[in-house]
């Protein structure tokens, strides 16, 4: 795929090149975080140099999925968004991932109803396609 091509499938997105590993994964159906290939720390957003050590090395390197929530919070106004519903509230999370400790995305809860989504449930990502936009993240509930 080439730049154009990725700028093209995620309008409105400020793609550069420490982030475009991550936005081809989420065209493949694959989450890619980045990695210190010298201390193994993963890191998010995307960065050129490890936050830890400073390294320049750093891998795109895909992850599990899976995660808890730590963070809860029900939106009741907003923009219109496919799947959102304010009038219950549309619950926005934080997840830890189960790499490394403080290791989050956000995203929302799908297919639940959003008053029953609780701190500390464990959930797995969903890479989903908006209309007119390019895939993102977002949550499941783990069985």
């Amino acid at each position: 795929m080439t730049n154009d091509e990725l700028l093209d499938a995620f309008p409105g997105v400020r793609l550069d090149q420490d982030n475009a590993a991550y936005y081809r994964g989420l065209l493949d159906g694959e989450l890619l975080i980045n990695r210190c290939d010298d201390c193994a720390t993963w890191h998010f957003p995307a960065r050129s140099a490890c936050p830890r050590c400073w390294s320049r090395s750093v891998t795109p390197t895909a992850v599990a999925g899976t995660g808890t929530i730590v963070l809860l919070t029900m939106l009741h106004q907003g923009s219109r968004k496919e799947g959102a519903d304010y009038t219950v509230g549309h619950p926005l999370v934080a997840v830890e991932l189960d790499e490394q400790p403080g290791l989050r995305l956000g995203g929302t809860v799908l297919g639940v109803d959003p008053r029953t989504v609780q701190l500390g449930e464990r959930v797995r990502i969903v890479i989903r396609r908006l209309e007119g936009r390019g895939p993102r993240v977002d949550f499941e509930r783990m069985p």
